[in-house]
């Protein structure tokens, strides 16, 4: 089950598109884990960063997979297409919810 789905997702994006929106999610991530680590007043800031980073690349990869999506359509692929429809909206609502953390943050280090 897992392999087909894998098997799946690698041929809605490109390998160049998913290398690059798997490094810059695990980036931030591991940026923002970094910045849970310290206690300080700073902190604030740097998690309105740290969101702000994650929010861009969640953008980078909903973009990219609407490319994979119209490509499909284009193809007659209507499946495809649905794959990656379904998971540029998921990556669209984690953006919103990562700008509006940001924005959260920033008002409080402000």
């Amino acid at each position: 089950m897992f392999r087909l789905l894998m098997k799946r997702l690698r041929r809605t994006a490109s390998l160049g598109a998913l290398v690059s929106v798997g490094v810059a999610l695990f980036a931030s991530t591991g940026y923002l884990a970094w910045v849970a680590t310290i206690r300080s007043a700073d902190q604030i800031a740097s998690l309105a960063v740290g969101t702000t980073v994650v929010g861009a690349s969640c953008v980078f990869a909903a973009v990219m997979l609407t490319g994979s999506m119209v490509r499909a359509i284009r193809n007659a692929r209507d499946g495809r297409a649905l794959i990656a429809a379904l998971m540029a909206g998921g990556f669209v609502i984690a953006a919103a919810a990562a700008f509006a953390a940001a924005t959260i943050f920033a008002q409080l280090a402000g």
